[in-house]
């Protein structure tokens, strides 16, 4: 175990960190995050023995990291760097090779049978045993680092420290180093404790995180517990939006991009709205527009295409419609279609199909929360079944720009507004 005991400390006469305190077990991973300046590397450094604290002291395994000698402690902890340089040409086996370095004696320092079977492992395990005779200097920047992480775990450590492992990685080789480090914790009861700067990818790893603001720790805990929209505005000091990942608890967030305003036109008019009938209709936005139906989940989308069964008349080739579409489609042909657009900020497009189905398309020029989306599905179907109508398909369409659409107004309205519509269609 790695026991940090109210560590104070940095450089020189300057404290970085002050009274940080946490412990780490075998097979844990933990991530440590903070704006810059808030000492994470610093923090990496004094655990790994680098530079000593000034006050309090980091314990590995009931010893102080300062009492080990150099190879007893590579034999305890190995440590992958942000980005390691190597001014010679040596190929990929023999950087890994470095890594059993604690584990030789005597001058001429040969590999033994087990170096040569440990380097051979962790070179399959990293997927770099295909480059083995390559120089390293032949290697992208993705290779190299996971060239490096096998020479870390050809150490065979029981703890691994990680300076911004993904910092200088593409999408597949940041999945794939955090998803074998995530393995080598559960398989091998590795300790990992690793610095990120991006809070998504180290909630998705990390079992627990350490919040690190002005050299202090905000918080120590579970990702769902440690990290809320709140907490990250005030320690980052930036504005973010909290999301919802589909298939896990842990917290994700995204910045808020600065809108400049810009002088548009009014965005839903009837005459934007393509009508074909008994084939179809279209509309097609000048901006992504955010969507929930009550026959699908959210998503965005710029084009908007209802069809029917028969759309030998369409007009446009529907393979042309890419994945910015969003179709709906009814085996019967439409009878009618009504639009109620007074205003370029609310329009209530209705379609009747000959066999009785109706569809409603709700179209906003404002931003909702994901709450209202789902009450204006309900407002606009409460307003059909005031006309005895049942309404089959409910869509709502929001620009996500402007002004947060009042409560109690915009339900009122796209009530109002859809009754008069279904009337329409009805008579």
């Amino acid at each position: 175990m790695i026991d940090v005991i109210r560590v104070s400390g940095g450089y020189g006469k300057t404290d970085v960190l002050q009274d940080i305190s946490f412990a780490v077990k075998q097979g844990e991973f933990l991530g440590i995050l903070g704006p810059n300046g808030s000492g994470k590397s610093t923090l990496l450094k004094i655990l790994s023995g680098t530079i000593a604290p000034r006050s309090g002291e980091v314990l590995l395994d009931c010893r102080s990291v300062g009492s080990y000698q150099t190879k007893e402690l590579a034999r305890k902890m190995a440590v992958l760097p942000q980005k390691t340089e190597q001014a010679f040409s040596f190929t990929v086996e023999e950087t890994v090779q470095f890594g059993r370095y604690a584990y030789q004696s005597g001058f001429f320092r040969q590999l033994t049978a087990e170096d040569r079977d440990v380097v051979k492992r962790v070179m399959k395990q990293t997927d770099t045993l295909r480059f083995a005779q390559k120089s390293i200097h032949e290697l992208s920047g993705g290779e190299q680092q996971r060239v490096y992480l096998a020479q870390a775990l050809a150490q065979e450590p029981e703890y691994l420290l990680l300076d911004e492992p993904t910092s200088f990685l593409d999408l597949s080789f940041q999945k794939s180093l955090l998803d074998l480090m995530k393995q080598e914790t559960v398989v091998s009861k590795l300790a990992v404790i690793g610095v990120f700067h991006d809070v998504n990818i180290a909630s998705l790893y990390c079992d627990r995180l350490l919040l690190l603001k002005d050299g202090k720790a905000e918080v120590i805990d579970r990702p769902e517990a440690a990290l809320s929209a709140g907490r990250i505005e005030r320690v980052y000091d930036t504005d973010i939006t909290a999301l919802d990942h589909p298939e896990r608890a842990n917290p994700q967030f995204t910045i808020k991009a600065k809108t400049i305003p810009q002088k548009t036109k009014p965005l839903f008019l009837k005459e934007q709205i393509e009508q074909y009938l008994p084939h179809g209709i279209a509309f097609l936005a000048d901006r992504p527009l955010r969507l929930l139906s009550s026959e699908g989940g959210f998503a965005w989308r710029r084009k908007l295409v209802f069809a029917s069964g028969n759309n030998s008349g369409w007009p446009h080739d529907l393979s042309a419609f890419e994945q910015e579409t969003l179709f709906m489609q009814h085996d019967a042909e439409l009878a009618d279609c009504h639009i109620v657009s007074e205003s370029g900020d609310l329009c209530i497009v209705g379609m009747k199909g000959v066999d009785g189905y109706l569809a409603i398309w709700v179209l906003i020029d404002g931003c909702l929360h994901d709450g209202q989306f789902v009450q204006a599905i309900s407002a606009a179907a409460n307003a059909a079944a005031q006309h005895r109508v049942s309404c089959s398909d409910v869509l709502v369409a929001a620009t996500q720009s402007g002004r947060s659409a009042d409560q109690t107004a915009f339900l009122t309205q796209i009530q109002n507004k859809t009754a008069v519509c279904v009337k329409a269609l009805k008579d």
